[in-house]
């Protein structure tokens, strides 16, 4: 009897534990479901991540290379730009230094031509009138002529400075545009007191003295105000500059 109550107590235990592992079976195939759902995730967010950096860098790298391309042009269009200047002010030089030599040219012709001019003035105002207005034209002549080229060698003085402050990455456009003006109305005074020389050559042999001395006087008031606007656009250039240099302006370009 008692055997046999062991036996079915033993058999109940089997059964027990029979259907205990039958219920836990599916539990640990759904925790390994899990587990490997869990280890598949972390593979796809590691690999979303890896793109994310390859990606990252990607960019990065084209963005270096566009910015190394974006510098290589940058500074090929300022070699460029820098050699157009080069090669613009060695012929503003070179065409500088012709007009100069020129110029030097007429008034030495000009001032050789005194002796020649007073004998036809002697012969229509007399020698002593003559002489008188000899003079006073010559040392008129003289005056414009400093004037003009004091203004010249100071246009030439902040032409270098404009040009170095340009090289530096400044902007200079102002003071390049008040320079050309100066530049210009420095040439054109000097062509009026050529015309205005040209005139007073022509008095000794003219038929009405009064009006040529009108003529002469007209090309001289001319010439005396070209010479005070070059002087004021260079004052203002100068201003343009300011702190560049220690260039300034005569302040009576006419003496």
């Amino acid at each position: 009897m008692n055997d046999m109550y062991s036996m079915k107590k033993y058999l109940s235990q089997i059964a027990i534990t029979a259907g205990a592992a039958a219920l836990l079976a599916p539990v640990a195939a759904l925790g390994a479901f899990h587990e490997q759902l869990q280890k598949d995730a972390a593979g796809k967010r590691e690999k979303i991540q890896q793109e994310r950096e390859e990606l990252k860098q990607k960019i990065e790298d084209q963005r270096d290379t566009i910015k190394e391309k974006g510098h290589a042009i940058k500074e090929e269009l300022k070699e460029r730009t820098t050699a157009i200047k080069q090669e613009l002010e060695v012929r503003r030089t070179a065409a500088k230094q012709q007009m100069q030599t020129e110029i030097k040219k007429l008034r030495d012709d000009f001032r050789g031509k005194a002796e020649a001019r007073k004998e036809e003035m002697n012969k229509k105002f007399g020698e002593k009138r003559s002489e008188r207005i000899e003079q006073f034209f010559a040392k008129m002549v003289e005056k414009f002529e400093r004037a003009i080229d004091r203004l010249d060698t100071l246009a030439e003085k902040i032409q270098t400075r404009i040009n170095a402050a340009t090289a530096q990455g400044k902007d200079m456009t102002n003071a390049h545009a008040n320079l050309a003006v100066a530049q210009g109305k420095i040439d054109e005074a000097e062509k009026g007191l050529a015309d205005a020389k040209a005139k007073y050559a022509e008095l000794g042999a003219t038929a009405d003295a009064k009006k040529k001395f009108a003529e002469v006087k007209a090309l001289v008031q001319d010439v005396e105000q070209k010479v005070k606007d070059a002087h004021a656009a260079l004052v203002r250039t100068i201003a343009d500059t300011k702190g560049m240099g220690t260039t300034t302006a005569t302040t009576n370009p006419s003496q």
